[in-house]
């Protein structure tokens, strides 16, 4: 960079001081890092009603068993890969949903007043079946969104119908089917892995990176997904749209030169999986060489904010690490840290971006993937829109004036970081991106 556009950053980073403004932490639903019993299953609306006609089945109980969601315990997720089926007893339920009230569903079956963890069902008749083997269900079921009360007049959420669908212990759909009524259309053998995948891919990298991976992995087949020997999903046989992170030489990743240069960075960048989530330094070196490099890979329209423009940014070449990068941007960090806020306070590379969130009352982040890329909702996914970026809305990338300097004609970036726990989860925060 020259040193007259490196000027301009720094005037533009005097305008972005207190750049919170704009970031929406509200409803970010961040959990535990992996190991705990939620990187172990799936939140999908299809799981979620699955498990809970297993927890009713098992428990002997029915829907009207369990009180309003915000007064008493609710169901608990039960239906984890390699514990469910094991040593069960056959058993028979017939259960129906009359969507009188909600019921809370969360990981142990506490109380809730969360409306996020408030379901609405409605259903006919249906049938559960439950041995060693796995379950079989019969009948639709319908769940509304709660709003104001249960009400078939609200959104509908979700609503499958199951035709002697058997979900066995490896939870593969092997006989019967389940028809998704609002989609219109046969679920997949392997959905549950599907969606306990999904589940993962968005709490570890945020939205906007599970739309790239839906969209890597709409051609996998019936064999992409497995459960390993512990009960978790893991990869199996990947599409050719994806890159195991574990075939790549990690060097050439951190220098940007993995999948070649040129004018603008390879799309495989956005295609990776097995990413580390790690929160050491070298995880989060590899987290953000990916979204930076994936960032870059596509024109992309970036907000106008201070002394950055608003208007389409062209695909530009990959980025490199920069220990020396790293090193500058620690200073803020660090600064932000014993400030306890979010802002440029150290700046001494050619441009900076700046992300605190614990003061403000959110979580911390999963990683530096989720900040620079996935965080919240793609802001655009249109590529004839005229405002075309399908990053997270509230990410570097998403948000005006970072996302110009994402990207920018930089050649080296460093990001730095501190590991914290706090407002009920443990990841890294205090985060400062360096470009120079």
């Amino acid at each position: 960079m020259n040193l007259a556009r490196g000027l301009m950053y720094l005037l533009c980073l005097v305008l972005l001081n207190g750049c919170n403004d704009g970031w929406d932490f509200s409803n970010q639903h961040h959990g535990k890092q992996k190991g705990s019993p939620q990187a172990q299953m799936s939140t999908s609306a299809l799981s979620d009603a699955l498990n809970t006609l297993y927890y009713l089945n098992i428990k002997d109980m029915t829907a009207n068993d369990l009180p309003f969601a915000s007064t008493g315990p609710g169901v608990a997720r039960l239906l984890i890969p390699n514990k469910a089926f094991n040593g069960l007893a056959a058993s028979q339920a017939a259960l129906s949903f009359e969507n009188n009230q909600p019921l809370t569903i969360t990981d142990d079956g506490s109380s809730s007043s969360l409306v996020y963890d408030w379901h609405c069902y409605q259903s006919d008749s249906m049938t559960v079946d439950v041995d060693s083997d796995g379950m079989t269900v019969d009948g639709t079921i319908t769940e509304y969104e709660y709003s104001n009360g249960c009400s078939a007049s609200n959104h509908k959420v979700a609503s499958y119908r199951f035709e002697s669908a058997h979900l066995n212990s490896g939870f593969i759909l092997d006989s019967g089917e389940v028809k998704d009524l609002l989609q219109h259309l046969t679920l997949r053998a392997n959905q549950w892995l599907m969606d306990s995948m999904a589940s993962r891919v968005e709490k570890l990298f945020g939205k906007a990176w599970l739309a790239q991976w839906q969209q890597a992995s709409k051609n996998a087949g019936e064999d992409f997904l497995a459960l390993d020997r512990q009960g978790k999903v893991v990869y199996d046989q990947l599409p050719p749209e994806m890159v195991d992170f574990n075939s790549l030489d990690p060097d050439a990743v951190l220098d940007g030169t993995v999948f070649g240069g040129g004018a603008s960075a390879s799309q495989k960048w956005c295609r990776i999986v097995n990413i580390p989530t790690g929160f050491d330094l070298d995880s989060q070196k590899v987290q953000t060489m990916i979204a930076v490099n994936c960032a870059r890979s596509s024109k992309r329209y970036c907000e106008g904010h201070g002394g950055f423009p608003a208007g389409m940014q062209k695909a530009n070449s990959p980025l490199a690490w920069s220990d020396d990068t790293y090193h500058n941007a620690m200073q803020n960090t660090l600064e932000q840290q014993a400030r306890h806020k979010q802002g440029h306070f150290i700046v001494k590379s050619g441009a900076q971006n700046a992300f605190s969130v614990t003061p403000y009352g959110a979580a911390p982040f999963e990683g530096a993937l989720k900040a620079i890329f996935g965080y919240t909702d793609v802001k655009n996914a249109d590529p004839k829109s005229p405002t075309f970026n399908y990053a997270g809305t509230n990410s570097f990338v998403g948000h005006a004036g970072h996302c110009q300097n994402e990207m920018s004609d930089s050649s080296t970036t460093g990001l730095s970081f501190k590991v914290v726990t706090k407002n009920g989860a443990t990841g890294i925060d205090f985060i400062t991106q360096d470009f120079n």
